[in-house]
């Protein structure tokens, strides 16, 4: 009855030891090169789609981690065992060899590996560039135009009604001499008119003195606009040449890792091969 149970030690050790080892191996040739393609067909512009597969990623490392520490823990605790309990003769060496082979795997992945993927989990989402200015900016702009502008067109347009809104006396003189012909004369306050009387200015110098304070207007609102313009370019110009850098150095990172995991695969590969020909060998051979 002990032997079957230290036999059955033996084999979930081994098939613990077969997890991990199929495990990095998937891992090394088929996951993180799935995830390097993927991080370098993303538009590195597309800041929404890179802050998702930043995310996967992050969650994948997570896991892996998981995984590989229950498994390499698994097996070294049942070969540990099945030599603990198995009797004098039966204490081969390849049971320690299996059992060892999987912490040296796991020391094989994490040595340099561990502290790239330290580095990916404590990325912060990529940054966005800055939002346009909405029209509200655009009023706030305008508001700023110089009070010496507002107050030449002011004092424009009351001169104008100003002229307009004088009273005009009107005097009217019959006499018997001019044989029922009556005059109508326009004057000032004195009564007397004269035909040099004052006249309103004409409809095209008000055109045009108009149009030189609308264009005085938008030249002082251009000179306002266009150094945040320049300076809101440059923003968005050091945001993605920044995130660009993020995603270059996130691919690097998995590089490294995955030479760590291929790296896993050959220490685990070398332990599977020690437990399986030892099992073999006590099992039909001794």
């Amino acid at each position: 009855m002990a032997g079957t149970s230290i036999t059955t030690l033996k084999l979930l050790g081994l098939g613990s030891l077969g997890l991990l080892t199929s495990s990095i191996i998937y891992q090394s040739i088929q996951n993180i090169p799935i995830l390097i393609n993927q991080l370098n067909s993303i538009y590195q512009f597309n800041i929404f789609k890179l802050n998702n597969q930043l995310t996967l990623t992050k969650n994948y490392i997570f896991g892996s981690r998981i995984v590989n520490i229950l498994l390499t823990g698994l097996s070294t605790f049942l070969f540990s065992l099945a030599f603990k309990y198995s009797p004098i003769d039966e204490k081969h060496p390849y049971l320690i060899y299996s059992a060892i082979g999987a912490p040296l795997t796991l020391l094989g992945i994490y040595f340099n590996s561990w502290n790239y993927e330290d580095k990916i989990l404590s990325k912060p989402d990529l940054i966005t560039t800055t939002a346009p200015k909405t029209k509200s900016n655009r009023s706030n702009v305008t508001s700023t135009t110089p009070s010496s502008v507002i107050s030449e067109e002011d004092a424009a347009n009351n001169q104008d009604l100003n002229e307009f809104d004088e009273p005009e006396i009107i005097s009217k003189v019959n006499t018997a001499d001019d044989l029922g012909k009556s005059y109508v004369h326009l004057s000032d306050e004195s009564g007397i008119s004269t035909p040099t009387s004052t006249q309103p200015p004409s409809p095209q110098i008000k055109h045009q003195s108009d149009e030189e304070e609308d264009d005085d207007e938008h030249n002082v609102i251009e000179e306002e606009t266009n150094e945040p313009k320049e300076v809101k370019h440059s923003d968005e110009v050091d945001l993605e040449i920044q995130n660009i850098l993020i995603k270059k150095e996130i691919v690097q990172d998995l590089e490294n890792i995955k030479f760590g995991f291929k790296l896993g695969s050959y220490i685990s590969s070398f332990s599977l091969s020690i437990a399986l020909i030892g099992l073999i060998g006590d099992l039909y051979f001794v």
